[in-house]
């Protein structure tokens, strides 16, 4: 009875010998990411990752079939195997595949899982699932899509609102986006706060509208007038970033003459005008017209805004007329308005103009001829 069971422990040792080395020598795999092309992939592009098959078993692998099984965000490129097969792998060996995958434009920035299944050819239904992590990251890109102003034509001494739409082209997200607009010109100043904008999220693919107003002095002269726009943000991974725009504010002032006074003097008429608007006038030409006739014509070379001249004028006519003028403004666009004026005779008038006395003045002499002789008459009388 002792030699039986001394045979059964025997046997059960070897057994036990026999399956502690077959173990010892079976393969055992492992699925490693061995490198992401281009790291980090943007959304929308392709990536290129290479998978290490590592044995790190003592015993050989052989006829092992790998399949990727990629899902969203990622599809697999046409062309490209699903599944691909290695005759052996030796013992603390490994083997190298390549996947060429494309990023769907909607994915955000993340690290994602591509699943990986293996098996013995011809026995798919003992399956081993590892997974690798592939590394996307996309890079926001900021545009200015459109800008509009009210008023559409900026004038001096106008408060502007600029609307402006800034939008996300690029493939990360866009946080804590704020807007500053900051001006070199005295001519051009923010009014109040209107020189920040908060807008906060911005995602790829989107626009949002950053308000500003703007203050012209009424001093600008027409041109264009640069303000810089920054944008001061961060993306996906929380590292800030700031993107600056030059932007032009065109100014043109619009010159309005008007006709001050009208009135004879020294035998000219002398007529007064101003620009009252808020751009220089060029290329003056004054009409001065009766009975639909030019009588008289003047001109000048610039009138600025607030500014006055004088014009005489020698051919002219009593009672009414029209002052015709025309005009251009900085950019040559052509202006043309006509005045009526009435011109009367003053009691200087008749005098400049025979080079003598007017009746009424020598009215006034004779009364006072005739009055002063009638005085000294009666003193000598009452002498008498």
């Amino acid at each position: 009875m002792k030699k039986i069971c001394s045979w059964l422990v025997l046997i059960a040792g070897l057994v036990f010998l026999m399956q502690t080395a077959q173990a010892a020598v079976t393969p055992s795999l492992n699925i490693v990411l061995s490198s992401q092309n281009p790291y980090p992939v943007e959304p929308g592009d392709i990536v290129t990752i290479e998978i290490e098959l590592q044995n790190t078993g003592l015993g050989e692998a052989t006829d092992i079939v790998l399949k990727i099984e990629p899902s969203d965000p990622f599809t697999l490129i046409p062309g490209e195997k699903e599944t691909k097969t290695f005759t052996k792998i030796e013992a603390s060996d490994s083997v190298k595949t390549t996947y060429k995958l494309y990023v769907s434009k909607s994915a955000v920035s993340n690290d994602y899982d591509i699943d990986f299944t293996y098996y013995t050819l011809g026995d798919p239904r003992v399956t081993v699932t590892q997974s690798v992590s592939v590394t996307v990251q996309g890079s926001p890109k900021l545009v200015l899509s459109s800008i509009t102003t009210e008023p559409e034509e900026i004038e001096p001494g106008d408060t502007a609102r600029f609307e402006i739409d800034i939008q996300n082209v690029g493939t990360g997200g866009v946080h804590y986006l704020e807007a500053r607009l900051n001006s070199t010109s005295p001519y051009i100043v923010p009014v109040l706060s209107g020189g920040s904008y908060y807008l906060g999220e911005l995602d790829p693919d989107s626009t949002k509208k950053a308000f500003f107003d703007v203050s012209i002095d009424n001093e600008a002269e027409h041109g264009t007038y640069s303000v810089i726009l920054s944008l001061a943000y961060m993306d996906d991974t929380n590292t800030p970033h700031t993107t600056v725009f030059t932007i032009g504010i065109p100014v043109r002032g619009r010159p309005t003459i008007e006709v001050l006074s009208a009135k004879v003097e020294n035998s000219d008429l002398k007529v007064d005008i101003e620009n009252i608007g808020t751009g220089s006038a060029k290329a003056l030409k004054i009409n001065l017209v009766q009975n639909d006739e030019i009588k008289d014509s003047a001109i000048a070379n610039e009138l600025k805004p607030t500014k006055h001249k004088t014009l005489r004028f020698k051919n002219f006519n009593y009672g009414n007329a029209k002052i015709n003028i025309t005009y251009l403004d900085e950019v040559n666009e052509e202006y043309g308005k006509e005045i009526p004026i009435s011109i009367k005779r003053s009691v200087y008038t008749e005098e400049s103009k025979s080079g003598g006395a007017s009746p009424v003045i020598t009215g006034i002499l004779v009364v006072i001829v005739v009055l002063e002789t009638f005085y000294i008459w009666r003193i000598r009388k009452k002498k008498r």
